[in-house]
């Protein structure tokens, strides 16, 4: 089986687009979540690293919020927001 090259710093975008698809403020996703579900799908990665790059997310502009215990989510308001002001 052919394994797939995925470049280091992609993992961010997977990391989000997890997180807007799979969480909501009733299931919020966790990290160990997120990184199982990326290393099912041949994406490399470790708990540590989800976890920075949501930081690096939240540091850019990206409204995440995160429920203690619980996880992550992103609602589609939240994001339409944040993708205008990135416009501007």
């Amino acid at each position: 089986m052919e394994t797939k090259s995925i470049a280091k710093k992609a993992i961010i975008i997977y990391i989000l687009n997890v997180i807007r698809v799979y969480s909501s403020p009733e299931a919020p996703v966790s990290q160990t979540a997120i990184c199982n579900y990326l290393n099912e799908i041949d994406v490399p990665c470790d708990r540590k690293t989800v976890g920075r790059n949501i930081e690096y997310l939240c540091e850019f502009g990206y409204p995440i919020k995160k429920i203690r215990g619980k996880g992550y989510y992103l609602t589609e308001e939240d994001i339409k927001k944040c993708e205008n002001k990135l416009v501007v």
